[in-house]
């Protein structure tokens, strides 16, 4: 390094300029979990992104970033020994406006710090309920204890507000991981990248944000003293018992203010909890189909390699409970699509109906029926004798489901269409031949399902045959 010096502008200049380096050593310090990174990682990085700028910046970085002239710039406030090797302590100042360039550098609060702020304004509150102090701005102790106390309600604050703001971008960060998870064709490393994933999010959640929500919670009860509310209320009392209203109407602020961030911190917690929840359940179900797909390679592989076996012994599929039931479950319906001339003309008159019905709509606008939920009488008859209507204009077709096929044409022409209005055009059809056009009807017994406003009904298939004269 350099033994040229520059003052602490000039220095701080130069590191603003070239800030994605302290962004990585500020990472890497937060990774680690420690106050400090180590000079040898420092001079690495710092010889990194020495390698793409010019000579003379690689000078002027090379003066700057050396350790004697960030400690002279008191940058830096201390360089120790440890275990052979250097460390570098900055200044947290610094380091603090650094993190305000980004945000994934906002730190993260843990039990600790929040128990340490919290410790601070208990200190202030003992030495005001002491009454040592004359609650007046004259008094020059006075003075500097409420401008200590502001300070650090601040300062806890805007912590509390940055950590929230970067938590709330959570889900974003938990959507990406799911999908760059999802996409990977390779089982070991999905599994891998979801146990990262929920260890991450795990720490995250009983490391900072459950700890942070409690301490914003105003009903919780610590053992070792006053929750922050009960402080802030303290302090609240004490100002308006000496007429201080206007610290005690900013205590006030504080109190409503820490308040609201408790609900948000909530929201962010619950969609963690839900996350997770998720996680281990996709998790879960990954290692059962693994396991139960390995279970049955190997007996697959028995019977490939033993000439007298060509079936896999039913005795596994016993054992093994995920194979069970499987005997139970109907087969996949096969798509019948096929070139024969029934099946042709079933498309062809079934278009040629919905054409005709598009045309009959277009013509008198049945549309705009009135909605069948309304229970007047009046309504009611109106609404059916409009569906009368427009069932028995519309054309008759062969049909192997008529109530699907009715389903289908009202539902598509008809607005705020309802369960009711299909019972309605159905018992119109069944008992008027009229309206059959030469078709007969035909009853099965084979069952279909429905589904309308989330409800399934269940009914028997009714079938369309032209009458052959």
């Amino acid at each position: 390094m350099s033994d040229q010096r520059l003052l602490t502008i000039p220095t701080f200049s130069i590191m603003l300029e070239h800030h994605t380096i302290m962004r990585d050593v500020i990472r890497e310090m937060d990774e680690e979990g420690e106050p400090y990174i180590r000079e040898a990682r420092f001079i690495n990085r710092l010889h990194r992104h020495m390698q793409n700028v010019g000579k003379d910046k690689r000078k002027q970085l090379s003066t700057a970033f050396s350790t004697e002239n960030l400690l002279a710039a008191h940058i830096l406030v201390d360089k120790d020994e440890f275990g052979g090797e250097s460390r570098l302590i900055f200044d947290r100042s610094v380091i603090g406006v650094f993190r305000l360039f980004d945000r994934s550098l906002f730190q993260d609060l843990t039990d600790v710090a929040l128990k340490i702020q919290l410790g601070g304004v208990r200190l202030l509150l003992s030495q005001l309920e002491s009454e040592s102090l004359l609650f007046s701005d004259a008094d020059l102790n006075y003075k500097e204890l409420m401008d200590e106390l502001f300070h650090r309600l601040s300062e806890l604050l805007n912590s509390i507000r940055l950590n929230l703001v970067k938590m709330q971008d959570i889900n974003q960060e938990l959507t990406d991981a799911s999908e760059h998870a999802a996409k990977t064709d390779n089982p070991q490393i999905f599994a891998l990248l979801q146990q990262e994933s929920i260890g991450k999010i795990s720490r995250l959640l009983s490391r900072h944000i459950l700890p942070t929500r409690q301490f914003l919670d105003e009903k919780s009860r610590l053992q070792d003293g006053r929750n922050l509310f009960e402080c802030l209320q303290m302090f609240r009392r004490l100002f308006e018992r000496h007429q201080d209203h206007q610290r005690a109407l900013a205590m006030l602020r504080y109190e409503i203010t820490f308040n609201s961030f408790h609900s948000q911190m909530s929201k962010v917690s619950h969609s963690v909890d839900q996350f997770l929840a998720r996680s281990k359940k996709r998790l879960r179900q990954f290692n059962a189909i693994e396991a139960a797909f390995g279970e049955l390679t190997h007996a697959l592989d028995a019977t490939q390699k033993n000439i007298k076996r060509s079936l896999i012994d039913g005795e596994f599929a016993r054992n093994d409970g995920s194979f069970m039931g499987l005997m139970q479950q109907a087969r996949p319906k096969v798509l019948r699509i096929s070139r024969s001339e029934a099946y042709l003309n079933n498309v062809i008159s079934d278009i040629e109906a919905r054409v005709a019905d598009h045309s009959l709509l277009k013509q008198h606008r049945y549309a705009q029926l009135v909605s069948s939920k309304d229970d007047s009488t009046e309504r009611r008859l109106a609404r059916a004798e409009q569906i009368f209507d427009l069932v028995k204009q519309m054309k008759m077709a062969e049909y192997q489901d008529l109530t699907l096929a009715l389903h289908r044409r009202l539902n598509q022409n008809i607005t705020d269409y309802h369960f009711i209005d299909l019972l309605e055009g159905l018992n119109f059809l069944l008992c008027n031949h009229d309206m059959l056009d030469g078709h007969k009807l035909k009853t099965t017994n084979i069952r279909n399902r429905l589904a309308q406003d989330e409800i399934i009904y269940l009914y028997r298939k009714i079938r369309t045959e032209r009458v052959i004269l």
